[in-house]
């Protein structure tokens, strides 16, 4: 490898490391040029990969948290059917408590979900902020309980929402609880009630409500990827790669 580096710094005209006593670092010009190499190395990667199509088999259950299915699954079902068309995918999207106990019960392979903290053996993708959200111009009432629609029970986003309410002294009422997500949505964008969505799952109809609202604070979720217990095919390993790299891109725009 020494000799490789050296006859890359003849050819370019270059050094690209300082070669200390103890330790080894890049100068200016090698950290220039990092970045060019990364896209090289990805390049080959994905050369090596589609080179690898014809010989892929294998399955994999994915659960994906509603609410994260717009801007996790576009990109990834486009890189399968074109890198791994053989691969065979059997796509979920629930709650993601309901996921969770897919994942215990061995019916999922990998799940996305949204939990207070991160489980354990499961990879953090995120650390996206909760916010209330409502219809844009709706308007709380002062004299009046908020009005809240969210899920059943199980659900981290409501009992995150109740905590902070009941700790803040504010009343609230229950206009509509559902294991639906788009019947939650459809309360809220008709303007009868608030509810919780972390930050990077806010649809277009919806807006976030400013501090100015009067409801308390939230905190952070923890999306992380789950998965189940055995031995993982070549999808499997492919799938979780792919969703940890669109999930590190999707925390890069939010940052």
């Amino acid at each position: 490898m020494s000799v490789r580096i050296q006859k890359l710094e003849e050819a370019l005209g270059v050094r690209l490391f300082d070669r200390g006593p103890h330790e080894v670092k890049l100068t200016p010009e090698g950290r220039d040029l990092l970045p060019d190499i990364r896209d090289l190395v990805d390049m080959q990667d994905r050369m090596y990969e589609r080179l690898q199509t014809s010989r892929f088999v294998g399955q994999v259950r994915l659960g994906v948290a509603e609410g994260y299915e717009a801007s996790l699954l576009p990109g990834l079902l486009k890189y399968m059917q074109k890198s791994y068309a053989a691969a065979e995918m059997d796509i979920t999207c629930r709650p993601s408590w309901r996921l969770q106990q897919l994942i215990e019960s061995r019916t999922l392979d990998l799940a996305v979900v949204t939990l207070p903290e991160e489980a354990p053996s499961a990879v953090e993708l995120q650390r996206p902020q909760l916010h209330w959200v409502s219809a844009p111009g709706f308007a709380l009432n002062s004299l009046l309980p908020v009005p809240v629609a969210w899920h059943r029970e199980n659900c981290f986003l409501r009992e995150a929402g109740i905590a902070a309410l009941k700790e803040a002294g504010i009343a609230y009422r229950e206009v509509l609880s559902s294991d639906d997500s788009r019947v939650i949505r459809a309360a809220v964008e008709a303007g009868t009630a608030v509810t919780i969505l972390a930050e990077g799952t806010v649809p277009g109809s919806l807006s976030v409500m400013a501090p100015s609202s009067g409801l308390p604070p939230l905190g952070k979720a923890c999306v992380q990827l789950l998965e189940r217990p055995g031995s993982q095919s070549e999808a499997w390993e492919v799938v979780k790669r792919e969703l940890v790299r669109a999930c590190q891109g999707l925390r890069a725009e939010v940052a």
